[in-house]
């Protein structure tokens, strides 16, 4: 049995996870857009690098209150550290492009559909991407609904349908999966997006052993 193809046993390929902080909820950037996008690069299980970029948009937008308690936000922050838009886009289309496989936790229904919309503000394909998403928030649904992928499943369509079917009672949030799966992790911290980048990771680290991708 040639299960060398699986990724839990992939050791050179980088993979990058995503997470981006927003000002709301809204899935397109007329109305929402990134102000913090954070990522990890990971091979096999070591993170060999990270970006945690603060964005500086020249927009109307307002953090929502809710959104800037949750997400801690800090706009004196955000001032001092912030980069210019068309930088922060740069550096993220050459790390998705370069990667193997692109991991986030609820990626297909949230940040790719921003991932989308900026790189489209600056003219970078970025279609390519869907093929390569993990999405961690679908995986794990699919093993706590037994749905596990079929041999000759398509990964992107197998996602989008357990994407699209949440259960009543079935938690699949990171802090849920992480206190689960007994992982320690600063989950005081989390909405911060590297803390919770390591989360995923340290998410992604069992559930790849409970699947077969």
């Amino acid at each position: 049995n040639m299960d060398g193809h699986l990724l839990r046993f992939n050791n050179k390929d980088e993979i990058v996870f995503i997470d981006l902080e927003t000002f709301n909820l809204c899935l397109n950037t007329c109305n929402n857009l990134p102000w913090q996008i954070s990522m990890l690069k990971v091979i096999g299980n070591e993170i060999i690098d990270y970006k945690d970029m603060y964005v500086k948009w020249n927009t109307h937008l307002k953090i929502s209150k809710g959104a800037a308690e949750i997400t801690r936000f800090d706009p004196a922050k955000l001032e001092r550290l912030g980069i210019d838009p068309k930088l922060a886009v740069e550096t993220m289309v050459e790390w998705l492009d370069s990667s193997h496989k692109i991991i986030g936790h609820n990626i297909l229904n949230f940040d790719i559909y921003l991932i989308k919309g900026i790189c489209e503000k600056f003219g970078k394909p970025w279609k390519h991407y869907t093929d390569k998403i993990i999405d961690t928030n679908c995986v794990a649904r699919g093993v706590k609904y037994g749905e596990l992928p079929k041999k000759d499943d398509n990964l992107t369509e197998y996602q989008y349908r357990l994407a699209n079917s949440p259960r009543k009672g079935v938690k699949t949030n990171l802090t849920a999966l992480g206190k689960e799966f007994s992982i320690e992790h600063e989950y005081d911290r989390l909405h911060d997006a590297i803390v919770d980048l390591k989360l995923n990771l340290k998410v992604w680290n069992k559930l790849k052993y409970m699947i077969d991708l």
